[in-house]
């Protein structure tokens, strides 16, 4: 090789390294994901993005409270918490969480960061009805663990790159707002009746009655392995545990599949195996009429509108909606009452 390649190769070298170091300066320090620091002052961030801002939140925010759950809970406003619970509260959502999520994100918490005074936990019953190694989605590892060589997986991103550091400074005045986080898709002037009914596609009758028992096992594993560990050794924290009020169309599906006792069971044995530790709390919002059977707060036949997140909030703060073991079979057969007899022609179901 001649010396004018090798001066060639030579500079060639020179310049991809810096821009490779150029680049990698860049997304540490302006840390989209927050990996190793908080929000950089004035810097517009996209907060769009939950399996891999999570974990980066969860280690270097601020934060006294927690709120975690699914999609359920994407639209709660952490300064109703400030302003009614008194709470510097932060949300972790990740849209259809199973246990196995809520477990992996405490875990980065526990050990990155003090546990919070309260835990704000929403708890669906499909995903508890999985298996304990269920996972909403594949979980990027390099945002989870603690391997500084995963890293390279962050610095070296095209995607976090262009979409999180270079088009948010040329294309937003302002940074999406930590107090909504993750919500600003779910705001729009789709929540009435008509928009759900006229998307909702019914389930099948099923020939065979699903047994009462048929969620059981799946739902005490899920809540044994990876929820009860985290009340149980966290002893100072409050846990808000709470059960988020899909609309009546979610049980009709179950009476198509026959299967409104078996899910009535899986709510039951979740709720008793909370109610023997003293820092948990139980909320129960499912059998509430004027809530679920009032298709104008639901944008699809589970998601509700944010006045319903805000009127959980002021649950929690006044104990309205609190289910104790001495009450909590009322409020299952009133739900039970309300699915068996509700009168579904009237959508012409």
């Amino acid at each position: 090789m001649n010396s004018s390649k090798k001066r060639w190769f030579a500079v060639f070298g020179v310049i991809t390294g810096v821009c490779l170091l150029g680049m990698a300066a860049l997304v540490v320090y302006v840390d989209p994901f927050f990996q190793y620091h908080k929000p950089l002052p004035g810097f517009p961030y996209v907060l769009d993005n939950q399996l891999n801002q999570n974990p980066g939140i969860a280690k270097n925010m601020e934060y006294d409270s927690i709120i975690l759950g699914s999609s359920m809970v994407v639209q709660f406003n952490t300064q109703w918490f400030a302003d009614i619970l008194g709470l510097n509260t932060m949300k972790l959502p990740y849209n259809a969480a199973h246990a196995k999520d809520q477990d992996r994100i405490l875990n980065i918490v526990e050990k990155h960061h003090r546990m919070p005074e309260a835990v704000f936990l929403g708890i669906d019953l499909l995903p508890y009805a999985n298996g304990t190694d269920t996972d909403a989605y594949p979980v990027p590892e390099a945002y989870y663990d603690d391997n500084i060589f995963n890293d390279v997986e962050y610095w070296w991103n095209r995607d976090v790159l262009l979409d999180y550091v270079i088009a948010p400074l040329i294309g937003k005045d302002e940074a999406d707002d930590f107090h909504i986080i993750y919500a600003k898709n779910y705001y729009g002037e789709y929540y009435n009746e008509e928009y759900v009914l006229s998307n909702y596609v019914p389930e099948e009758k099923a020939k065979e009655t699903v047994p009462e028992d048929a969620y059981v096992e799946a739902a005490l594993a899920n809540m044994q392995e990876h929820i009860l560990p985290h009340i149980e050794k966290n002893p100072d924290t409050e846990f808000y545990v709470f059960f988020p009020p899909y609309s009546i169309l979610f049980w009709y599906d179950c009476l198509q599949d026959n299967d409104v006792d078996a899910r009535l069971m899986e709510y039951d044995v979740m709720m008793q195996s909370l109610f023997a530790y003293d820092n948990v709390r139980v909320f129960f919002f499912q059998n509430d009429p004027e809530l679920i059977c009032n298709l104008n707060r639901y944008i699809d036949y589970t998601h509700y509108d944010r006045e319903v997140n805000l009127y959980m909030t002021q649950c929690f703060a006044n104990g309205e909606k609190e289910v104790t073991a001495e009450n909590y079979q009322k409020e299952l057969d009133e739900l039970r009452e309300l699915v068996y007899q509700f009168d579904f022609s009237r959508w012409g179901l």
